[in-house]
């Protein structure tokens, strides 16, 4: 529940940051360096540079998750897939604030909605099965 308001708000937040273009400077499938999951343990990372306010910058944020210091995870062919879909020029989202700080995709808000529903029902299931 708290999970994904904590999402909810990140991608509102994000999705209102400046979109500015990117160049792939690398772009890779790797195991998670963290324990993750038996079926899905492979992570993206691509390391990229961009131009914001006359200063150049690198990041490798890919998804919202990271920005709080998650990760994603995937089978090998589908973070290949998504790998491969990547082009060398992309948008990204900046934060103006601190245009260090950035990230390639900013979707998937009806995930964290779904996830805050499961979260009210499992409470409401929870609080109903201890009365």
């Amino acid at each position: 529940f708290w999970s994904s308001i904590k999402l909810i708000l990140l991608y509102l937040k994000v999705n209102a940051w400046n979109r500015t273009n990117a160049t792939i400077i690398s772009k890779k499938v790797e195991l998670h360096k963290k324990n993750s999951t038996r079926h899905s343990p492979y992570g993206i990372f691509v390391e990229y540079k961009y131009n914001y306010d006359g200063k150049e910058y690198i990041n490798n944020k890919v998804y919202l998750v990271e920005l709080i210091k998650g990760q994603t995870n995937h089978t090998h062919a589908n973070a290949t897939k998504v790998i491969n879909k990547m082009e060398n020029e992309l948008s990204i989202y900046v934060n103006p604030k601190d245009p260090q700080e950035s990230v390639i995709f900013c979707t998937g808000i009806g995930l964290y909605i779904l996830v805050f529903f499961f979260g009210i029902m499992s409470l409401l299931v929870g609080y109903s099965y201890y009365e």
